[in-house]
């Protein structure tokens, strides 16, 4: 996507690739870029959603099923979804075995039933745009498949009463290793399970939306 300019004066407008804006001028007349993500921050089309309750959590599975996904972002036709972040943390009972994280997307409407439909806040918080997809976590998905573009091995950490002078901070800090666009309808996906007990998690997951007619 091509750098998009602020706004400042409301009678210079830039036209460039994608969505048009109004431009910002230095004192000194040059134009100012910005890059486009800090631009779709600004425009509040920055997306993130956790649970309602910042102590609530959201448990993984004990095996893998292309029909149950931890977390299912859910996006409708028209709209195009750039999957930014998920942030993971393991919670509560530690999983029972190493944890397997697969992060997948597909071109087609992958939301079947049932799930959470949690939280979603703009990272501009005053909300000018309404987020269009939806973050479902727990949901039943339609068995299909796309592409695993990404895995990640975690070994969880073993938490034992005796040990009480060394905590261990275990996080999962996931950003997409190439510009994914999921352009709806369609679907991002992310799995979590672990051998006998399902992983439990603290976690986060965010997202900038355009309209499909932008890219």
């Amino acid at each position: 996507m091509a750098e998009i300019f602020e706004v400042r004066q409301a009678s210079e407008v830039a036209y460039g690739e994608g969505l048009s804006t109004k431009a910002r001028l230095s004192k000194a007349g040059d134009l100012i870029a910005l890059p486009s993500l800090e631009h779709l921050g600004r425009a509040g089309r920055i997306f993130i959603a956790s649970d309602a309750d910042q102590n609530d959590t959201v448990t993984g599975q004990t095996s893998f099923a292309n029909t149950t996904p931890t977390f299912l972002l859910n996006v409708p036709s028209g709209t195009t979804a750039m999957p930014l972040y998920v942030c993971l943390v393991q919670a509560g009972t530690v999983a029972g075995a190493a944890i397997d994280v697969i992060f997948e997307i597909d071109n087609a409407n992958r939301y079947s039933s049932g799930g959470t439909a949690e939280t979603v806040l703009a990272s501009r918080t005053d909300a000018p745009v309404t987020n269009a997809s939806t973050l479902y976590s727990g949901a039943t998905a339609t068995a299909a498949y796309g592409v695993a573009f990404d895995h990640i091995l975690a070994i969880p950490a073993d938490v034992a009463p005796a040990i009480t002078e060394i905590y261990e901070y275990h996080q999962i800090k996931w950003r997409p290793p190439v510009p994914i666009y999921v352009v709806g309808p369609g679907a991002f996906l992310v799995y979590t399970y672990a051998g006998t007990t399902g992983p439990t998690w603290n976690w986060a997951v965010a997202w900038a939306e355009i309209p499909t007619t932008s890219i």
